[in-house]
């Protein structure tokens, strides 16, 4: 872990820059104070409209679920059938039936003409290997659908951690060039003085003007992607973007610890991978299991109402009952089981060679975010000692400007200098700060399951 005495002087002019943010970023940002990295991560977790509807998914598939576990459960048909024969279809018999010749043959119609057939049919499955993979496959779905949850919340997390660390680099950036503003401004109004008593020329304002005039011109401009970047955190954390939003803008004291040779990967993206073998596992049973016969057992209620009108009406119900078993077995299929199971194992296949890409992109991922938080380490101690210095300088330069003894040059260059080695610090800073965020990402630990 990398650590500073808290009695440097580099610590001590950062820590007195940071104290001051909240008075130099001006009203729209003195209240943006209230929520942490944390309670906007689960503020997103709940309220992000990706994870809202990832969680609608997981809604969805237990629908989905249920509505398999129905198919193992008895169905109930109920059909009914009305007919009105404006001519009696009918039949050829031989004569013989009702006493003509042998070898002849009468066209006779049977029924009457109002028909009326209402019949309920219940079945039950009593062997069916689909049904039964069909339920194993759901479940393993629901799993999967938790996974795709639980990836979209890490993605919202990193997205929110990444945005609230470059708002806090760019509201420092605005601390550090309002405070810089403030000692511009008072030497011009020091060099104004000097000129007066003909002691300064009037180029010297001048320069210090333009310096002024510039720093403005950045400060409006960072205010602009401070704005954006607020309005971003809006938009991950779901609210709208009327809604205000106070955000901390101090940046840690804490170095965060580096990383270790030693870590445990708990990505979802494998675990996403594994299930998805699962599935396409029992997808391909499920086509295996089409070669084997099915049973259904049924039974059937039936009633038929014969009816005629007119003078001479008559009705007559008939009823009939009876039970079955119900053998369905598709011998051949034109080899499109073999054609389907072929394609399965090839998406098998794929998903195998997914898995080492995966787990090579994860070790790539892992090695390169220590390596920067290493090389991101080593830069922060340098900067830090480079603003200190950069401050002595200006300060000094300040000092021997009034003394007369260097010109205005001197100081726009000593600003500048402290200016860049302040921006130097903040980078390095957020970048410590994503070099960990990334090593979180890559082995997985982003967020608590």
């Amino acid at each position: 872990m990398f650590k500073s005495s808290p009695s440097t002087p580099s610590l001590r002019t950062i820590r007195w820059y940071l104290a001051v943010i909240p008075f130099l970023l001006g009203n729209s940002l003195v209240l943006a104070q209230d929520q942490t990295l944390d309670q906007l991560i689960n503020k997103a977790l709940t309220n992000n409209f990706s994870v809202q509807s990832a969680r609608l998914d997981e809604i969805k598939t237990e629908a989905q679920i249920a509505e398999v576990r129905a198919n193992a459960r008895p169905q109930v048909n109920l059909t009914g059938d009305y007919r009105r024969y404006l001519k009696i279809p009918g039949q050829v018999i031989p004569a013989s039936v009702f006493g003509g010749p042998e070898g002849s043959y009468s066209a006779v119609a049977f029924g009457l003409p109002y028909n009326l057939s209402t019949s309920v049919q219940a079945t039950q499955a009593l062997y069916n290997q689909s049904l039964l993979i069909a339920t194993k496959a759901a479940k393993a779905s629901r799993n999967l659908s938790a996974l795709q949850t639980q990836k979209v919340k890490e993605d919202v997390a990193y997205n929110v951690s990444a945005t609230y660390y470059n708002l806090q680099t760019t509201a420092q950036q605005i601390a550090f060039l309002r405070s810089n503003l403030i000692a511009t401004e008072r030497l011009i109004r020091i060099t104004e003085l000097r000129r007066q008593n003909q002691l300064a020329q009037g180029i010297d304002v001048d320069r210090l003007q333009l310096s002024k005039t510039a720093s403005q011109t950045q400060i409006e401009s960072l205010q602009a992607t401070y704005n954006q970047l607020l309005n971003n955190l809006k938009f991950l954390t779901g609210l709208a973007q009327t809604d205000s939003l106070q955000v901390a803008t101090g940046i840690e004291k804490t170095i965060p610890v580096a990383p270790g040779n030693e870590y445990t990967i708990n990505r979802t993206d494998l675990q996403l991978i594994d299930q998805q073998k699962i599935i396409n596992g029992l997808e391909q049973q499920n086509v295996k299991s089409s070669f084997v016969p099915t049973v259904n057992a049924y039974g059937v209620a039936n009633s038929t109402v014969y009816a005629i009108g007119g003078d001479n009406s008559y009705a007559k119900n008939l009823p009939g009952y009876w039970l079955g078993l119900q053998l369905n077995w598709n011998v051949f299929d034109g080899l499109a089981r073999k054609a389907k199971l072929g394609q399965k194992k090839i998406d098998d296949q794929k998903l195998d060679v997914q898995l080492r890409q995966t787990r090579e992109s994860i070790s790539m991922d892992i090695a390169n975010s220590r390596n920067k938080f290493l090389v991101e380490q080593q830069n922060l101690t340098t900067n830090q000692s480079q603003v200190t210095l950069a401050e002595k300088v200006y300060t000094q330069t300040q000092l021997q400007f009034k003394e007369g003894t260097v010109d205005i040059t001197d100081v726009v260059q000593a600003e500048n200098s402290l200016r860049d080695a302040q921006n130097n610090y903040l980078t390095t800073l957020v970048n410590l700060r994503t070099a960990e965020l990334d090593w979180k990402k890559a082995t997985g630990s982003l967020i608590n399951r």
